[in-house]
């Protein structure tokens, strides 16, 4: 195994900053929800949040330390897997209770290549993160399900965002360029 140094080490356990990412993010969705006209729509609108911060280190970490033996040394998993959760808590409120589980309302509603992108992004993501857990060496996966994730998150915030939606899309771009930056290639 690959051992972190201490210069990369986190200051908090992963385990404890994902929760805390996790509940904090989900918390102040249902808050805000409250705070709307249309509490269910704000809280499909605002629980892509917390999964875009789970899932955006998640990439950011792929990136920084490329798909191979360096990433199974990071808490990447962790990440991902939590991201992954919170994608499925956003879509329950946007395609269950938004759309109350109808596809038909879904296409019409989002359009065919946003409802195909987010189906097509939950199933990759599920075998994604079961390949990670399961040790199997799919880097191409997970390579197309962090791409399909960063395009949805950039395109969903930076070019159809309202509201504070483009700085949160242009926050996770800039951590992303920042893991290019950083970027080591890997060492055999």
């Amino acid at each position: 195994m690959i051992d972190i140094p201490a210069a990369e080490r986190s200051l908090l356990d992963s385990r404890i900053a994902v929760l805390l990412v996790f509940s904090i993010g989900f918390a102040g969705a249902m808050a805000a929800g409250l705070l709307a006209g249309n509490s269910d729509f704000a809280r499909a609108k605002y629980t892509i949040w917390p999964c875009a911060a789970l899932g955006g280190w998640a990439v950011a970490l792929m990136i920084r330390h490329g798909l191979g033996v360096r990433l199974r040394a990071t808490p990447w998993r962790l990440w991902w897997a939590a991201g992954f959760v919170a994608y499925l808590v956003h879509l329950w409120w946007g395609f269950g209770v938004v759309y109350d589980w109808n596809v038909a309302s879904v296409y019409a509603g989002q359009g065919a290549v946003v409802a195909s992108a987010n189906f097509a992004l939950v199933v990759l993501w599920a075998l994604s993160v079961a390949g990670a857990f399961m040790g199997w060496p799919l880097p191409w996966l997970h390579a197309v399900t962090a791409l399909l994730f960063g395009v949805s998150i950039l395109a969903a915030s930076i070019l159809f965002g309202r509201d504070i939606s483009p700085m949160g899309g242009g926050i996770l771009l800039a951590v992303w360029i920042g893991a290019f930056y950083l970027r080591q290639p890997e060492r055999e």
